[in-house]
């Protein structure tokens, strides 16, 4: 390998004879190790053909276990690793394969070399998973599994790749999830694997920002991440039923972390990215959510007070009417109807709050039915009558809100569609079908479907004597 005019046929004959000797032996001493390790770096030199460089590849995957000295002498390690890159960007897919199966070694023998240089380890990696074909994209997955499975071993509260790398990987991890049908099936078996491992480690790095109690804008800003990428995790597995699984195995763990956040964050910190993430976990867990409400309703309360988190707060709260059974829901819903109309009538809360609002309510009315007409009608009524109304009427290029009023309507009629709630509501049926009527002349589009779908609810909700009016 060292001689000048060797035959292409002998370097190869030679460099697939020490892949084999390393692959046998476990004897190898430091300077045989160098020796080899020579060889290997001038076989993959980007002048000599492919089974050369194919075999010389092959060959370094075999002696990294013998090569502990040498990476740990930041010159030669950087070598190694400058070799290992180019072999990964090569154009022939059997040595791009087998320089990704070098890093799943190497992240697992000596993971404390690879933050030299991080970025261009994570962009190779990241290329392959996302195009490559389907062997080398495997070996680009399980190179992260590896690092995953290091991290978690030695407990680090945080780590350089996972905190740097996490919030790009999870996203192309879980795109990979979506493919074509009839994907291969271990490509897939891969992810699912890795992604409960990342989900850990965003965990622990969260707690290990909250344990941390420093005011610092950065340790906030890494707070609201985290828990937009649990957010994302959440909402991806829970699409399909052969991840949704996932989700339910570490909810628990999920909502733990995120009513810590929830509760040191007032005035900032992923308050708000951690209450989005909530309502994606009750929609993901659906009834099985009701085991938090207890603990998470004073966040939800504060929140409601709160202009600035408000409307946030609103849509999670409709997410959770969603989710859980009626009469778990039906104990909290005083409190969270009386600041619903309190915020309607306040002239502080911005107008862009309002519809969401009226969606709530509409999702509120669906979810416990009668005991809404028994409890609200009347008085929600009334405010959308004297309050939205106006403002509807005002307002006539706020689609968003005019849309939200009818679907309030809707809402309410189907919710509570029994005889006690056509009574009730006999009173409001004529001005109803005013605002209907305005509406469907003065607008279009989903205004009118809004308005359609509402005339609707009303001749169902009445007794049909008196649908005709």
């Amino acid at each position: 390998m060292t001689q000048q005019g060797i035959p292409a046929q002998v370097k190869q004959s030679t460099l697939e004879t020490i892949c084999y000797v390393c692959q046998e032996t476990s004897l190898l001493v430091n300077h045989e190790v160098n020796n080899v390790i020579r060889a290997v770096l001038r076989g993959n030199l980007p002048s000599e053909p492919i089974g050369v460089r194919l075999a010389a590849t092959k060959a370094l995957l075999n002696v990294l276990g013998f090569a502990q000295a040498n990476f740990g002498n930041e010159m030669e390690c950087r070598l190694i690793m400058r070799v290992v890159y180019r072999a990964a960007m090569s154009q022939e897919v059997e040595i791009r394969e087998v320089a990704f199966q070098c890093l799943v070694s190497i992240a697992s023998k000596y993971y404390e070399v690879l933050g030299w240089p991080y970025g261009e380890l994570f962009n190779i990696t990241l290329k392959a998973i996302n195009g490559d074909v389907h062997s080398v994209s495997l070996q680009a997955i399980a190179f992260w599994n590896s690092i995953c499975d290091v991290e978690m071993e030695l407990l680090q509260a945080h780590s350089d790749f996972i905190k740097y790398n996490i919030p790009h990987l999870i996203p192309i991890l879980l795109e990979s999830l979506e493919g074509e049908e009839g994907q291969e099936e271990d490509k897939v078996d891969a992810v699912m694997n890795i992604i409960p491992k990342l989900l850990s480690q965003i965990l622990k790095k969260l707690g290990h920002t909250l344990d941390m109690q420093i005011d610092d804008g950065r340790e906030k800003q890494q707070a609201s991440s985290l828990c937009g990428l649990l957010q994302l995790i959440v909402e991806k597995l829970s699409g399909t039923d052969k991840t949704k699984h996932l989700v339910l195995q570490n909810a628990d763990a999920i909502m733990t972390m995120l009513l810590r956040v929830l509760a040191t964050s007032r005035g900032g910190g992923g308050g708000g990215e951690a209450m989005l993430a909530t309502g994606a976990l009750a929609c993901a867990t659906g009834p099985a959510f009701e085991k938090y409400v207890p603990e998470l309703f004073k966040h939800l309360q504060a929140g409601l007070e709160n202009f600035e988190e408000c409307s946030i707060t609103v849509v999670v709260v409709g997410d959770i009417c969603r989710a859980i059974d009626d009469k778990i829901l039906l104990p909290f819903c005083d409190q969270i109807m009386s600041l619903l109309l309190k915020n309607l009538q306040s002239d502080e809360l911005p107008r862009s709050v309002k519809p969401l609002i009226f969606s709530c309510i509409r999702n509120i009315a669906l979810a416990i039915g009668v005991h809404f007409s028994e409890r609200y009608l009347t008085p929600i009524l009334v405010e959308i009558m004297q309050g939205a109304a106006g403002e509807v009427c005002a307002q006539q290029s706020d689609e968003e809100l005019r849309k939200s009023v009818l679907e309030a309507y809707s809402g309410i009629l189907q919710g509570c569609g029994d005889a006690k709630a056509e009574v009730m509501m006999m009173p409001y049926a004529q001005y109803l079908l005013q605002f209907i009527d305005l509406n469907a002349q003065t607008a279009e589009g989903v205004v009118v479907q809004a308005a359609v779908a509402a005339t609707g609810d009303l001749a169902d909700a009445l007794d049909k004597r008196q649908s005709s009016c």
